[in-house]
């Protein structure tokens, strides 16, 4: 499953590219998921779009990384922008680490992995 994470408020891709390394650093999100920086060629985007991070998820115990992951990186973040996720047709929004938000990521991972 390929999971794809934006920042809405993020004009110089600094907290994206912050993101990317949290994950890129999470021995347990690496083990069961591929993370990649793409740019907005790669993505579709257009000219001034920001990067997007896609995870390649094989496992659903990924799908609880990515999400305790997030979490995670959030809770010293608290004044990042809104992130979003996004599998296949189907997105989901979140603005903080909240047990809401957790359980939104989890509800669209899970039911992208059925």
């Amino acid at each position: 499953m390929r999971v794809q994470v934006s920042i809405e408020t993020d004009d110089s891709g600094t907290t994206l590219f912050d993101l990317y390394r949290w994950f890129r650093q999470d021995g347990e999100l690496r083990r069961h998921a591929e993370v990649q920086l793409l740019s907005p060629r790669q993505t579709g985007g257009f000219m001034g779009a920001v990067e997007v991070i896609e995870l390649v998820v094989g496992q659903g115990i990924a799908v609880a990384n990515l999400a305790m992951a997030y979490a995670t990186w959030r809770q010293g973040r608290a004044t990042a922008g809104a992130i979003t996720i996004t599998v296949g047709e189907v997105s989901v929004t979140v603005k903080d680490g909240s047990e809401e938000s957790i359980r939104r990521i989890m509800e669209l991972l899970q039911t992208e992995n059925d």
